[in-house]
């Protein structure tokens, strides 16, 4: 599990877009650490292009830490983080004292996510699955559990089902529950210009949630079905 704060002087969260200090920890062993520190200015005058490149580049060295806890956060920034899949936190004081409670609902959540995956996939199937969508006000929204079908832990086979859907389907999200994250993820999503955010649910599986923001087809984020 990681989580990224943006800090001031003082160790405090900070309105996002200001400059300080951007902090990322990582839970290890049942404790808390700091894995990277850095400074962060967008500068006083900074336009949309700027801003969007600026953030983008945030988010790649984050990795798949896909949490961020800041004083504040809103207008086109806020839209920009969580077309990059961000779940925002806004906080007031030392982003230590919030980090057990943010992992808890980080996890809630995934394994809520993971429910929905598990429900929408049938119990037994001969076939490779393929991924289903959700529908109604979820509308762009995907799910598939290829952990189910027992091909998750050969590259081939998750390739075999997910490559097609990325390169033919419109999507917002597709919640992928498998067994472990697929090696293939970290270097062909980003040429195809996909975001990608991991988190452990139950029984030592992932739930990896892909967005695209090339379609949009009206899916509202925050929607109380899939989140």
């Amino acid at each position: 599990m990681k989580i990224a704060a943006i800090v001031d002087g003082g160790g405090n969260a900070i309105p996002f877009g200001e400059p300080g200090t951007v902090t990322l920890f990582s839970y290890e062993e049942e404790a808390w650490f700091v894995i990277d520190s850095f400074a962060y200015d967008l500068g006083e005058q900074y336009g949309l292009r700027d801003l969007k490149e600026s953030t983008q580049a945030l988010a790649a060295r984050f990795g798949d830490c896909r949490v961020l806890l800041v004083s504040d956060v809103s207008g086109y920034p806020r839209t920009m983080l969580l077309e990059l899949g961000f779940t925002l936190w806004s906080i007031e004081g030392a982003p230590e004292n919030y980090l057990d409670r943010v992992k808890q609902k980080t996890a809630e959540a995934a394994e809520a996510k993971a429910a929905v995956v598990t429900a929408n996939q049938p119990k037994v199937t001969e076939s490779l699955p393929v991924p289903k969508p959700l529908g109604g006000s979820c509308a762009g929204v995907y799910t598939i559990d290829i952990s189910q079908a027992q091909v998750c832990g050969g590259n081939h086979n998750s390739r075999e089902i997910l490559i097609p859907f990325f390169k033919t389907t419109q999507f917002t999200r597709i919640d992928i529950l498998c067994d472990h994250v697929p090696k293939w993820f970290s270097g062909e999503l980003a040429d195809m210009k996909l975001n990608y955010s991991t988190e452990p649910v139950q029984n030592g599986r992932w739930l990896v949630s892909v967005r695209s923001h090339a379609h949009r087809n009206g899916h509202k984020s925050g929607c109380t079905t899939c989140g």
